[in-house]
């Protein structure tokens, strides 16, 4: 699933592309996704203009010039291409038509949503009332982290919640913790002043360079034709189970557990 260096890639590729755009014609060619698209999407949005696109955690908000809203989830495997000619592919869901462009969604797991919302009524969407602060804000500081410590939960797990804090994934945190040099099974109650605030720059530095170089592909993580996804050339526990541990350069090897029914790699030897 894409994670918040990967919508925010998507955020950026669209806001260079479609911002400003006038929507001429929304064609949905399948509107069962996780969530229903809504039949009214297309006599809701002609005729307007997109104003702007931002992003909440793993969610992207577009802005329209007559007060319309959507919000919407990438799921497990969507993505957008924009194209000058309609070039149809499996798994095409909908179609955004501006003069010179359009815009397609295409999603082959169907998990991915995209809801419609009046600006007025935005501030009530569920989706996005229990999110916790962006990590690279300065709300996500020392003071959250102590005053929303789990008592049961592992690092890794509450790292996971995106009640405490929004847009990181099984990746990242992964790489995060080794970073700070912390195993994903210590109980975050039992944490010091330091190694909190190790984990919070981790975080921020860790997205950083994930967002600047275009996020991580795995398997099929991509926006249009752009060249993305370099972060995964500098993962350095990720996926490598059995590979010496890139800091000891020692006997010790990268290992795995299962956390939540999520793959976590640490090392053993500098992540206590």
């Amino acid at each position: 699933m894409p994670e918040l260096p990967e919508v925010e890639t998507v955020r950026k590729f669209l806001e260079k592309n479609i911002v400003g755009e006038k929507t001429l014609k929304i064609n949905i060619k399948n509107k069962k996704l996780r969530y229903e698209i809504s039949s009214k999407i297309n006599d809701k949005l002609s005729d307007s203009i997109i104003t702007k696109i931002s992003r909440r955690g793993k969610y992207l908000i577009f802005f329209y010039s007559n007060e319309q809203i959507l919000l919407i989830h990438l799921g497990m495997t969507g993505y957008f291409r924009i194209t000058k000619k309609i070039n149809k592919k499996k798994h095409d869901h909908i179609i955004f038509y501006f003069k010179e462009k359009n815009l397609i969604f295409n999603d082959i797991r169907k998990f991915g949503f995209i809801k419609i919302y009046m600006k007025s009524k935005f501030d009530s969407c569920t989706h996005l009332k229990k999110i916790g602060p962006e990590p690279l804000s300065r709300e996500f500081n020392d003071v959250h982290f102590k005053k929303n410590i789990s008592t049961t939960a592992t690092i890794k797990s509450l790292l996971m919640n995106q009640k405490f804090v929004a847009g990181l994934g099984n990746i990242y945190c992964s790489e995060i913790l080794f970073d700070a040099r912390i195993h994903p099974e210590r109980i975050p109650k039992n944490l010091n002043r330091k190694e909190i605030k190790r984990i919070i720059s981790s975080i921020k530095k860790i997205l950083t360079m994930a967002i600047k170089v275009g996020g991580t592909t795995i398997k099929n993580f991509i926006v249009s034709d752009e060249k993305v996804g370099y972060f995964r050339n500098k993962l350095k526990v990720y996926g490598r189970l059995n590979q010496s541990c890139m800091r000891c350069k020692s006997n010790h090897k990268v290992q795995k557990i299962i956390q939540n029914g999520r793959s976590s790699f640490f090392c053993i030897n500098c992540q206590l």
